[in-house]
């Protein structure tokens, strides 16, 4: 008998001083009370591309519609959860991936409010997918806009000719191979990928008319694909507001008719597993440049070409 008495004192002991710990906890970290409405914040960063997209392969940092899924779900499971500040950081990338995106956040943003703020880049298909946003904010000094798209096509063939190497394709039709890169492209072929990258731009072009309508002053102005620091683009309607996370945040908090004094949530991936780590699994760090790349000229005025060494706008059959 007196052996269980002291199990059961034992056990007591360690009861309070699980809810003791709890106690503590929850008035330290008033963000994860229990009922405590917030406002999620996702960080949106990195080149656009599927998995297994070309474009994964020198872009480094990158950001899939499959990411943004599980992002989103995870705040779509959560009831306290009543707005949504979508942090983007993204050069742009593919144009398939960049409509998935932009989507999936469209329809997510039917029962929540959603805020896009771009910090850095919000370019291209960056731009793209913030046009889902209820509004849109940036900092003064982002990149923004750049509404069109881009097809890179790099040729070999004088190069190829110099070192006696030859390249002989066999193909079902004459266009089988267009944009190949062992051979000067014929007129036929230049109006075919013209045409291409023009539909690509036009159902990017829809997507600002759907989602800015009247808010856009110059229509041949930000039609000429060429990037905006974010006073410039509130000047010509391609976002509300420029401001800092801060002001994103309040706007957020206003919209949903949140307190003042409203919380806030990161809301991040799952981490790689142990297996996945020693695989060369999760994500990798630093937004550097594809393999396909289109310099930004003209410039954005303000703007020193040496400040900018190595930006530039990456993409794969891609958004501009």
């Amino acid at each position: 008998m007196v052996s269980k008495w002291w199990v059961w004192l034992i056990i007591g002991l360690c009861a309070g001083a699980l809810v003791a710990s709890a106690a503590i906890l929850a008035a330290i970290a008033p963000s994860s009370r229990v009922g405590a409405e917030y406002v999620a914040l996702i960080q949106l960063s990195g080149t656009i591309s599927y998995a297994e997209s070309p474009l994964t392969l020198l872009s480094g940092e990158t950001l899939t519609p499959s990411e943004v899924e599980g992002l989103l779900r995870s705040v779509e499971s959560d009831p306290l959860a009543k707005a949504v500040v979508l942090v983007i950081n993204s050069p742009g990338g593919s144009a398939a991936a960049s409509e998935e995106i932009y989507q999936m956040i469209k329809k997510f943003s039917e029962d929540r409010i959603v805020i896009a703020y771009i910090t850095e880049y919000g370019a291209s298909g960056g731009y793209y997918i913030a046009l889902a946003a209820d509004e849109i904010m940036a900092s003064p000094h982002a990149l923004t806009g750049s509404i069109g798209a881009v097809s890179l096509v790099i040729n070999w063939a004088e190069l190829m000719d110099k070192l006696g190497i030859k390249a002989e394709a066999f193909k079902s039709g004459k266009l089988k191979d267009i944009g190949s890169a062992w051979r000067p492209m014929t007129d036929e072929e230049r109006r075919i990928m013209q045409e291409l990258v023009d539909a690509i731009a036009k159902v990017f072009t829809d997507r600002v008319r759907e989602s800015r309508g009247e808010k856009i002053r110059d229509w041949s102005e930000i039609l000429s694909a060429r990037p905006y620091l974010g006073a410039q683009a509130m000047e010509l309607g391609l976002i509300d507001k420029v401001g800092g996370l801060d002001d994103a945040i309040n706007e957020a908090r206003r919209l949903a008719g949140l307190p003042e004094t409203a919380p806030t949530r990161w809301v991040k991936p799952r981490a790689p597993s142990l297996l996945e780590l020693l695989l060369g699994g999760g994500k990798s760090h630093g937004m550097k440049l594809s393999y396909e790349i289109l310099m930004m000229w003209p410039l954005p005025s303000g703007i020193d070409p040496s400040q900018i060494t190595g930006s530039a706008i990456c993409y794969q059959a891609m958004i501009d």
